[in-house]
């Protein structure tokens, strides 16, 4: 049977210099497969559990809840007297402050001396009113009289009229039978002619008479529509001089509000950030306390910049450190995110509109925010309204600065490092 291989080949594979090699396996190699596998599974674990956090530092400071009323005075002035004092409760109604805005010139005091001027304006119209009320009595008495004697004058000149018209008739008939007798000849023809022309006379004394009843008539009725007018005519002039009145009345009001002006509370709270002394001058609209709401619990108000607001939801955790309680000593606080605004507006406007104007903008290791720099105002819900302080329990209090840090998001690593497969897949 021929063999596969040529003799030479089987000759020189016999005759070697070494043997066959033999690889020996020991207890390393599966220890080492054992170790890289469990680091390829540690790095897997880790990448899909474990990442980094997108944070975004901002500043802010403690607002109450339900806001602060800002107490700021509503004209120039001194601060004649204070009635209350810091961390006074107050009630609604209760005074705050007396504002006087008095002037004084070489005469005196001018304010004083228009206030009187005023008063002794309204004293004089009401003294007129009254006099009014009562000339129109008399007025009207003296219609009345006038009247009732005109309608005397009248019936008296009808019962005249009356007994002339008699007279008259009686004449006629004499004058007719006169004027027979004279045709048949039994009296002379100038007895008829005398009674004719008595007749005629007594008949221009009724026609006179009738023109004295219809003047009557007249002054009558022009009497009735005075007197009916005079109620009328009076009350036009009594509303005249209490228009007058309430006009001076409301001046002098003014005048008193601008010499002096009790400014009280609208509603219940405590007073906090007194910033003015008694006797103090002040301008228009300048700020003199803040009023908070009762049992109203204190959130952060936080200013973030439109670069940092994308990720910011409701439910966001918020870290707090505030200025009064280095975080180094202290720690941080935590919140989560109540409310974000819908709109952005300059930092500076909200700050005035919340009596906060003079609040930083900026603390050390944020970036600072200009005035007029767009921001979103975000609220945070504080997990407690009080913090531990060398074995004590202090209250948070309103205006405190602070700094917080936002999580925005959180993704693993191999979330990170899948993310351009993730975003052509989205693109696709």
């Amino acid at each position: 049977m021929n063999s596969l291989f040529r003799q030479q080949a089987i000759t020189h594979k016999t005759h070697r210099f070494h043997g066959t090699v033999v690889l020996a396996r020991t207890w390393s190699y599966p220890a080492l497969t054992l170790f890289f596998c469990a680091l390829v599974a540690a790095i897997i674990v880790f990448a899909l559990n474990f990442g980094f956090t997108r944070k975004e530092t901002v500043s802010g400071m403690l607002v109450p809840e339900r806001g602060s009323v800002r107490l700021a005075t509503p004209q120039a002035g001194v601060i004649s007297r204070l009635y209350v004092r810091e961390g006074q409760a107050v009630r609604a109604g209760d005074p705050l402050y007396l504002l006087s805005s008095e002037r004084t010139s070489a005469s005196g005091a001018t304010q004083a001396a228009i206030n009187q001027s005023l008063q002794a304006r309204i004293a004089h119209l009401q003294q007129e009113l009254e006099q009014q009320g009562q000339q129109r009595g008399n007025r009207g008495a003296e219609l009345a009289q006038r009247l009732a004697n005109l309608q005397a004058s009248l019936r008296q000149l009808d019962s005249e009229l009356a007994l002339r018209r008699e007279k008259v008739q009686i004449m006629r008939e004499v004058s007719s039978n006169v004027a027979d007798l004279a045709r048949d000849g039994a009296v002379p023809r100038n007895a008829a002619s005398d009674k004719a022309a008595e007749l005629v006379e007594q008949q221009a004394r009724i026609a006179a008479l009738e023109v004295t009843r219809l003047a009557l008539q007249r002054d009558i009725g022009a009497l009735a529509a005075s007197r009916a007018d005079l109620p009328l005519q009076s009350g036009r002039e009594a509303s005249q001089l209490q228009r007058d009145i309430e006009a001076l009345k409301q001046a002098a009001s003014e005048s008193e509000a601008q010499r002096e002006l009790l400014v009280r509370a609208d509603q219940p709270g405590r007073v906090a950030a007194i910033v003015l002394d008694q006797g103090q001058a002040v301008t228009a609209d300048q700020r003199v306390a803040s009023l908070l709401p009762q049992d109203s619990a204190l959130e952060a108000e936080l200013y973030v910049p439109t670069r940092a607001a994308g990720f910011i939801r409701p439910g966001t955790a918020v870290m707090l450190r505030y200025d009064a309680f280095p975080y180094q000593k202290f720690g941080q606080f935590t919140g989560q995110v109540r409310e974000i605004s819908q709109a952005t507006a300059p930092l500076g406007e909200l700050q005035r509109a919340g009596g906060h104007a003079t609040a930083a903008t900026g603390a050390p290791g944020m970036p600072t925010l200009g005035a007029a720099e767009p921001v979103y105002r975000v609220r945070v819900r504080l997990d407690a309204q009080q913090i531990s302080a060398a074995g004590q329990r202090r209250a948070l209090m309103p205006g405190m600065q602070l700094g917080a840090t936002l999580v925005l998001e959180q993704r693993t690593l191999a979330e990170w490092a899948l993310e351009p497969l993730l975003g052509m897949r989205g693109r696709l």
